[in-house]
């Protein structure tokens, strides 16, 4: 398969501005958890940056709804795989915009993984459920695969028991000054950071 036909099946690869590699996103529209947590006052999700600015530009919206789309497409995985192997192969971010779908889409998301073994995958989620569900039924996740919990409310803790009994990763969001990403002192770049990728609790400061 060529990178051209790669792109054309999955919809291409995002770049954020603030990644030190690629990503892939989908529709923030289409959360099962985080478009009901964006109705909520005081939850992670609301006013959540997907949904605005850049994001909700025309052409961005379609292209993410493209992305989704592809994702019943039976070559999506081997062509997930090429891309990231050629244009991201250390580090890779899943969904800069959106969440895991249902655990088919999680296990195409692990099928990806285990094709590209030397990439460092980070993909923070708040489908609890999806993951569990996935995990009863297919067993544990690869050991390149870095899925965080992420809390669902500002300044409150993560689920550390859940994540922990499914050998998972969590991350919170504040506004105060305990917080352990340093993007917010750099311009809102990881620059050199990559505890994202790394075991152990990440902690957010809002925005």
């Amino acid at each position: 398969m060529k990178i051209k036909d790669a792109e054309t099946i999955t919809g291409k690869l995002s770049k954020p501005s603030k990644m030190p590699c690629r990503s892939y996103s989908i529709p923030a529209s289409r959360c099962n958890v985080g478009s009901r947590l964006a109705k909520v006052k005081g939850s992670v999700c609301e006013g959540c940056y997907a949904l605005k600015g850049a994001y909700a530009w025309n052409n961005t919206q379609k292209a993410l709804e493209k992305r989704y789309q592809s994702l019943a497409d039976v070559r999506w995985v081997n062509s997930m795989a090429l891309l990231i192997s050629k244009q991201s192969p250390d580090y890779f971010r899943w969904h800069d915009s959106g969440d895991i779908q249902s655990v088919e889409h999680l296990k195409k998301i692990v099928d990806v993984c285990k094709l590209t073994p030397d990439t460092k995958h980070w993909l923070p989620t708040r489908e609890y459920k999806l993951i569990e569900d996935y995990i009863n039924l297919h067993g544990s996740l690869p050991s390149n695969l870095v899925v965080r919990l992420s809390a669902h409310k500002v300044n409150f803790p993560a689920p550390y028991k859940l994540a922990k009994r499914l050998g998972c990763q969590t991350s919170e969001v504040r506004d105060d000054d305990n917080f352990t990403c340093p993007s917010s002192s750099t311009d809102n770049e990881c620059r050199d950071c990559r505890k994202c990728w790394e075991d152990g609790n990440v902690i957010y400061k809002k925005h």
